[in-house]
């Protein structure tokens, strides 16, 4: 009995001992395990919560470069060295970027300076290589009949331009406009440069009309007008003359007497070897003539001899439009 007691009292001793001591070491790990992560995920989340400072750089190094672009189209409205300095700038930021971003790649780098160098530099030397005239452009030439000018616009990089015409050589019209919105319209009397048409009877050209504008910066351009716009004088005309016959049926037969007579009349140019034939009849068909828009009038009229014994209203024209009124 006593022996079963010793027993039980030494197995209550050890057990306290061996319960009691890894206790604290299970709580102290526990905690550690668990502070670490959390001290890690606070700081991890601050950082990702800022501004993204290398993209940042990135963007605005880009912007920069297309500024400089923007300043190079203006050709000489800037300094190249005012584009390389803004250059300099946009490339500094995209390298400053990349570093930030964990190193400078090489090829990266060089990748980004050359398309860098193509877009801000890349007009301003295009603008230097291309001849100067191509930045300016003489068009939409055209004939008003109705008000008689010639009118055409010129579009450009400058304030105001010198416009003149020429009849081959010679200058036979000159004025100057400031250009607005990179425009400006020109209106030309016909009658101030017109000195003989442009074609012949053949339609080959015998004068040639130009414009030539030069801007107030020594830009120059020129164009052909239209060789159809200035052939404008009719120097030819013919006419064929039918018979207008009435047939009636009277029971014994039918009888046919002449009513009057019909005129075609052709105005323009036509070669001279064309000639009017017995009959009322003449050589001249509708192909080889060359019709001319312009303002003029004309009268047929019929003679006996040397006596007018019918004359037809004066028919008006104007450009290639006939009108006249009935008698």
């Amino acid at each position: 009995m006593a022996g079963l007691l010793d027993k039980a009292k030494t197995a209550s001793n050890d057990e306290p001992k061996s319960s009691k001591k890894p206790a604290p070491k299970a709580e102290s790990e526990t905690l550690l395990s668990k502070s670490k992560p959390v001290a890690t995920t606070e700081a991890k989340g601050t950082q990702e919560g800022g501004p993204d400072i290398p993209l940042i750089l990135n963007l605005s190094g880009w912007a920069i470069i297309v500024i400089g672009a923007i300043l190079s189209l203006q050709g000489g409205g800037f300094g190249f060295v005012v584009v390389l300095v803004v250059l300099a700038l946009g490339i500094g930021s995209i390298v400053q970027s990349q570093r930030m971003s964990g190193g400078v790649s090489q090829l990266k780098t060089g990748i980004s300076v050359a398309l860098a160098l193509i877009i801000a530099v890349g007009p301003y030397a295009a603008i230097m290589i291309v001849p100067t005239n191509a930045s300016m452009v003489i068009s939409e030439v055209s004939v008003n009949e109705d008000e008689n000018e010639l009118s055409f616009v010129v579009r450009g990089s400058t304030s105001s331009v010198d416009a003149k015409i020429f009849a081959d050589s010679q200058e036979v019209w000159d004025g100057t406009k400031s250009l607005s919105n990179d425009r400006a319209r020109f209106y030309v009397p016909l009658d101030s440069i017109f000195v003989g048409n442009s074609l012949d009877y053949s339609a080959s050209v015998i004068k040639q009309y130009s414009i030539e504008v030069e801007s107030s910066d020594g830009q120059t351009s020129s164009i052909d007008i239209d060789t159809g716009f200035l052939t404008r004088e009719a120097k030819n005309s013919a006419v064929s003359i039918f018979k207008i016959v009435k047939t009636t049926n009277q029971g014994s037969g039918a009888t046919s007497v002449t009513d009057g007579i019909s005129i075609d009349a052709a105005v323009g140019l036509f070669s001279p070897s064309e000639q009017a034939l017995d009959d009322g009849e003449h050589t001249l068909e509708n192909t080889a003539l060359l019709p001319v828009a312009s303002d003029y009038t004309f009268k047929i009229i019929i003679k006996k001899g040397l006596s007018v014994v019918y004359s037809m209203p004066q028919i008006s024209v104007n450009g290639l439009s006939a009108t006249w009124s009935s008698p």
